[in-house]
């Protein structure tokens, strides 16, 4: 793994920062300022996190807008069409007058209805307002998860490095899993971040 040699190059040659007294600085400071020469800053992967959640979750991003469009949707009327045919028919039989009858009678009838319904109560409290509240603020719950869980990741990985470069394990085995260590944490931290760290700042 090349990462800590080339750390440990910049580690020698970053300039020292300016101090009072004619004494170096520490160790760790420059080591700091040497693993963050390459680095994202946290708050590019703070960003970078809710970008990749806000990505993952466009095809929810709609569900925003349902409160809205479900309101507005009150304002098409609810069109009932009826069509009704009768046919009635009656027979007369017997002495009217002067003379014997004998006669049916039809009387047909169609009749065509066409309706229109509003209802108003919907551009007030739209009946799918609350299920969008609640789909935005699951959406809203899921970044700042990632975004919490990416910034804890990237200072894991930070103290990981630090250790590893001013406290390398004596052992081959304990170096080459602390090596593995910081292979997972930066690999979780692309998963999280769309790739940023495999990308690199510069």
């Amino acid at each position: 793994m090349l990462a800590i040699p080339i750390l440990a190059a910049a580690l020698a040659a970053a300039p020292a920062p300016a101090r009072d007294d004619a004494g170096d600085a520490p160790d760790a400071l420059r080591a700091i300022a040497a693993l963050s020469a390459g680095d994202p800053t946290v708050a590019e992967v703070a960003a970078a996190a809710d970008a990749t959640a806000r990505e993952a979750e466009r095809g929810a991003a709609g569900a925003e807008r349902w409160a809205t469009r479900a309101r507005l949707s009150a304002l098409l009327p609810r069109l009932t069409a009826e069509l009704r045919v009768d046919e009635q028919s009656y027979r007369v039989v017997g002495l009217q007058g002067s003379g014997e009858v004998d006669y049916q009678r039809r009387s047909p009838g169609t009749t065509v209805a066409l309706r229109a319904t509003w209802d108003l109560g919907e551009l007030v409290a739209a009946r799918g307002e609350l299920a969008a509240a609640a789909v935005a603020a699951a959406s809203a719950r899921r970044r700042d998860a990632a975004v919490r869980r990416a910034t804890a990741l990237f200072f894991e990985r930070r103290r990981a490095q630090l250790a590893l470069l001013l406290d390398p394990p004596a052992s081959p085995l304990a170096r080459a899993e602390a090596e593995l260590a910081l292979d997972r944490l930066k690999a979780e931290l692309d998963v999280l971040t769309g790739g940023l760290l495999s990308r690199g700042r510069r």
